[in-house]
């Protein structure tokens, strides 16, 4: 047994409530904390490991507890403060959509059990600036403002994470006409009408949407087959299955979310599991919960090639610097009325990387060698 199939023996047990099995001797407690923390799933198999008769003792204990209480911690953190950037969004009429993760705790038995890197909004559109402004007033920082095609990323030390989003998928992104008049489709909180929530339906439809982006560019973790697992169960009657169905098609997503469903029955409940659905998973615990960032641009150094023609490293190297018109109109939203802009433009992006996000520059730079 490795220890992928042990740390997955642990969650299944959690998510069944059910006795796990001992750790074989073989697998150190160490290398499979690593391999929990690496897929964000700490807690999954923490709760299971405090069934085990013969638990981990002296430093290996301290490692566990230690990660266990820093979960719980920043789980109430988190929610916490996204109630408080909710509350904020409200005081100053601006439309504010929680997603993903802040919404998943609610399907797990215990919100602890799902762990986030970060809290993740959509902000009404027009309001990214007033919502900069929030921000600021409660002490985060400006990581990543401008850079990014669909949102803003803000800190606060030690643990919050924010991602503020102008969208849901860039106008680049193949399915991006399903989300594009999501704020048509949300409805308000009984308490607070600037709080929106999707519909259960176009939850699950999001969640795949997100779930195959990470798949397909650069790989995701075991946490993301716990969520559809989830959302399977606990959404079982709140979801509108026919729509689901007439909409995976034009999606091109059948067969996606067909295999994650597959492996959600073959991992937490009796499911068969088959060599493709055995090649996938594995392919998720090698990629850990986000992917590599190697990955991602081999993916999108194919895609580049596919698509325009580019067929050199220095090719796609001159368009990740000089990105299409469409993209940059979306992060510079004047290009729109002053097409002229677009050469000065490039060179701002270009310089604003250099001086505030060097270490994602040379990560990129240092990635392009191994294509």
């Amino acid at each position: 047994m490795t220890v992928s199939d042990y740390l997955i023996n642990l969650i299944r047990a959690t998510v069944r409530n059910e006795m796990p099995m001992e750790k074989p001797e073989d697998i150190s407690w160490k290398d499979l904390l690593d391999l929990a923390k690496l897929h964000q799933v700490v807690e999954l198999a923490f709760f299971s490991v405090e069934k085990l008769e013969n638990k981990p003792e002296g430093e290996a204990k301290a490692h566990w507890l230690r990660e266990h209480e820093r979960s719980e911690v920043i789980d109430i953190l988190q929610r916490e403060e996204a109630e408080m950037i909710i509350e904020q969004a409200a005081t100053k009429e601006i439309e504010i959509l929680p997603l993903k993760g802040y919404l998943f705790k609610q399907l797990y038995p215990k919100t602890t059990f799902r762990e986030m890197g970060d809290l993740d909004f959509l902000i009404e559109p027009g309001k990214v600036d007033e919502m900069d402004s929030i921000m600021k007033q409660m002490s985060y920082s400006a990581d990543d403002v401008g850079l990014e095609d669909s949102h803003d990323v803000y800190k606060k030390d030690p643990y919050l994470v924010v991602e503020n989003h102008r969208r849901l998928l860039p106008p680049t992104e193949e399915n991006h006409w399903y989300t594009d008049d999501i704020w048509k489709r949300l409805e308000s909180d009984s308490a607070n009408l600037y709080h929106k929530h999707m519909t259960w339906t176009d939850f699950y439809l999001y969640h795949l949407l997100h779930f195959e982006k990470h798949y397909s560019m650069g790989g995701c973790g075991i946490r993301n087959i716990v969520d559809q697992y989830f959302a399977m169960t606990a959404l079982k009657d709140k979801i509108d299955w026919d729509f689901v169905k007439e909409t995976l098609p034009k999606m091109n997503y059948v067969e996606f979310e067909q295999m994650v469903k597959d492996l959600a029955l073959a991992l937490f409940e009796d499911g068969e599991m088959t060599e493709e659905l055995h090649k996938s998973l594995k392919f998720m615990i090698d990629s850990g919960t986000y992917g590599t960032f190697e990955e991602y641009q081999k993916f999108e150094f194919e895609n580049y090639k596919r698509t325009q023609g580019i067929k050199s490293k220095k090719g796609y190297f001159f368009r990740r610097m000089f990105m299409e018109r469409e993209r940059m109109e979306f992060i510079y939203p004047s290009l729109k009325k002053h097409g002229w802009l677009l050469p000065f433009l490039w060179i701002h992006r270009l310089f604003k990387a250099i001086f505030t996000k060097s270490g994602k520059v040379k990560s990129e730079m240092k990635g392009m060698k191994k294509l």
